[in-house]
């Protein structure tokens, strides 16, 4: 889970990948049963190579998903805003380190649980829910693909920031431009026409 926007169908969710499957009730285990954790910015919830452990409900503030390309530059490949679940579970549910860091982009207030112990416990009542969010995820890939591929940089952030004035009011501008894919100084340009 580390690419989670779904640009072509738009959703008042940012993380659309809610929409096609239902966690709710792993945000209820862990409303119900989760560790609160606070993490100041620039603190990880996960370190790349590290394996995922947990999941957190993001309870407020928001957090990036991070690869950290060759030259040591960071690439924010998604975001957990306040209601998300953050975890690295793609990598984490195939036994993998963790391909990405997630890292507190403000202060964040967190409802943390062992993830396979979450996973287990919601898998007792919907046993299909692991494959249930490989293919949500699937699906949200898939569409930022094709955006990436068939839109401008301009046509992205137009349809970002009318389904997201909220999220685009809150978010680091590098870190925005970071994930759509263009330079901070082009994205500046953009919102100024």
């Amino acid at each position: 889970h580390y690419i989670t926007f779904r640009v072509s169908i738009m959703s008042d969710k940012f993380n659309s990948y809610n929409d096609m499957v239902d966690l709710s009730p792993l945000a209820d285990l862990c409303l119900r049963e989760g560790n609160p954790l606070r993490y100041e910015r620039g603190d990880y919830l996960l370190h790349h190579g590290d394996r995922g452990r947990y999941i957190a409900l993001v309870l407020s503030g928001y957090c990036r998903y991070v690869m950290t390309r060759d030259d040591g530059t960071e690439a924010v490949v998604g975001l957990a805003l306040k209601g998300d679940l953050a975890t690295g579970f793609s990598d984490a549910m195939r036994g993998r380190p963790s391909r990405i860091s997630i890292i507190a982009s403000t202060r964040v207030d967190v409802l943390q649980l062992p993830l396979v112990y979450a996973m287990d416990t919601v898998a007792e009542t919907n046993p299909g829910i692991r494959g249930q969010m490989f293919e949500a995820l699937s699906g949200t890939l898939y569409e930022r693909m094709l955006d990436l591929y068939g839109m401008s940089a301009t046509q992205r952030y137009r349809k970002f920031a009318s389904a997201y004035p909220d999220i685009v009011a809150q978010i680091q501008t590098q870190e925005l431009a970071s994930y759509l894919q263009i330079t901070p100084q082009h994205l500046r340009r953009i919102k100024k026409s």
